[in-house]
């Protein structure tokens, strides 16, 4: 991935947490949360290609290696458009997700995170695409290899504390 494109990504996926969700309420918000996820895998997996195939016919344009067509230059016009636009796309799957309350956190697997209480701190709820229900929590700096099952005890310990529970 280009550089700048990949600061631009990383600064998109962080936001302040407004709207803290109970186990139930972040079960409820996947109906809202799927279909945005899945369509940021897919827009991701196409920014993907249309960065190597930018990278290719960079390369391919540099002075001295081969004779620059028209073509080509048009060509890598019409991808950098692509680029953008596809960026523009993500941007906005991440503010609808963010306007929801959860924080998206990876591109390759979907793994979008709820914040919630848990025993008087702040922890996340843990959901990767493809999953039926929220099932698993972590603690905010442990991410998704700190994954705990979602239990009786945590369901009765989690949720409203001193921020309201969506």
């Amino acid at each position: 991935m280009l550089y700048n494109e990949v600061k631009y990504m990383n600064n998109l996926i962080t936001t302040p947490h407004h709207r803290f969700f109970s186990v139930e309420k972040a079960n409820s918000a996947l109906v809202l949360v799927r279909p945005i996820v899945t369509e940021l895998l897919a827009k991701h997996k196409r920014l993907t290609k249309v960065q190597f195939e930018i990278e290719a016919l960079e390369e391919k344009l540099q002075p001295g290696q081969n004779e620059i067509e028209e073509s080509d230059e048009a060509l890598l016009d019409q991808l950098y458009d692509e680029m953008y636009k596809t960026l523009d796309h993500i941007a906005h799957n991440i503010e609808e997700l963010h306007a929801v309350g959860c924080v998206f956190k990876d591109f390759q697997v979907g793994i979008t995170d709820f914040p919630t209480h848990f025993n008087g701190r702040d922890v996340y709820l843990c959901w990767q695409h493809g999953e039926a229900e929220i099932s698993h929590w972590h603690e905010m700096e442990d991410g998704y290899s700190g994954r705990n099952p979602v239990n009786d005890y945590f369901v009765k310990h989690s949720g409203s504390t001193e921020q309201p529970v969506c």
